[in-house]
């Protein structure tokens, strides 16, 4: 079986209690300190999620986690008052709610594996198996993907459209925990477990389009590219968010050509009625152009119309119906 990436992935929540557990008494560290001993400084707020939420105040000190500028923050365990005072308990100097000396008592010696190092890495390997391929590839179908929350409990909407009439013919949810939480520009981990049952049953020449970004992303390898390589399926890109590329001379209808490393692998599109663009990418297996030609068959509003009916109906699965 090809590797999906989408297999062995770390339990985050527990890498970061783990870590906490390993402040000594009378030093604090802060909440991008335990997010740098996960791998990447970017989990700073996930680790403020999961210190909100911690149910262990006695082995997860949770109390012992700062702002980087000193100030003590929020505390599940009663507040910031009651964590100052703990935190002078233990020896820490606090005044005005603010960690004296910060750097003095600060705690960054953690043994840790590193969690989102090694996913990192596992983006980049997925990366070189990406396929763009120079030919237009047949469709028969567009599929659209998207997943609603509520909390960690997610939804997942697979929406089927036939190409030759632009209609959806059918679509399917699958409901369950997300194990993995939301960091920026790790999504795939969060998101693609759920996913792949909705895709074991496509019908023939299909193409997916994730509300996400494909090629277009800091890595290389965003949530569309890692869906297309996991799931062996040709995959687009369309984004509500600019993250990168270098954006190339307007052509005709506004579209303007965005490429990475001197190669266009997508575009910034406005349609469907909407002053405000979407982000077209390469996700994996169909070229940029045939990716634009696609999604601008489907704008009837600002999103192609797959992945707003996914987005709708992921919605009205989780019990509520929010529109783009």
């Amino acid at each position: 079986m090809r590797p999906s990436g989408l297999d062995d992935i770390p339990d985050l929540w527990k890498a970061t209690y783990d870590l906490v557990a390993q402040v000594p008494l009378g030093r604090v560290t802060t909440y991008g300190a335990v997010a740098r001993a996960l791998g990447d400084v970017v989990a700073s707020r996930f680790v403020g999620l999961a210190m909100s939420m911690n149910n262990d105040i006695v082995r997860v000190p949770c109390r012992r986690v700062v702002q980087s500028d000193g100030r003590v923050g929020g505390y599940t365990g009663g507040g910031p008052r009651r964590k100052a005072a703990l935190l002078r308990k233990e020896g820490v100097r606090v005044e005005g709610g603010v960690v004296l000396d910060l750097a003095d008592q600060m705690f960054t010696d953690f043994v840790s594996d590193q969690p989102l190092k090694g996913l990192r890495r596992r983006q980049a390997r997925l990366r070189g198996r990406v396929d763009v391929p120079s030919r237009d590839i047949d469709v028969e179908h567009v599929v659209g993907v998207d997943v609603a929350y509520r909390g960690e409990h997610s939804y997942a909407v697979a929406a089927v459209f036939d190409w030759a009439t632009g209609e959806m013919v059918r679509h399917s949810v699958q409901e369950g925990d997300a194990s993995f939480p939301y960091v920026p520009t790790y999504l795939a981990f969060r998101e693609l477990p759920l996913v792949r049952s909705l895709i074991e049953d496509l019908p023939e020449g299909a193409v997916l389009i994730y509300d996400g970004n494909g090629l277009l992303h800091p890595e290389g390898m965003g949530i569309a590219s890692h869906a297309g390589v996991a799931f062996g399926v040709p995959t687009i890109g369309v984004a509500k968010s600019y993250l990168c590329g270098e954006r190339g001379r307007r052509l005709r209808g506004g579209v303007v050509p965005l490429s990475m490393g001197g190669q266009v692998v997508g575009y910034e599109l406005s349609g469907g009625g909407s002053a405000r663009p979407v982000y077209v990418s390469v996700g994996s297996g169909i070229g940029p152009d045939q990716s634009l030609r696609i999604v601008k068959r489907f704008m009837r509003h600002r999103v192609p119309e797959p992945t707003r009916a996914a987005h709708i109906l992921a919605n009205r699965a989780r019990g509520s119906t929010i529109h783009k």
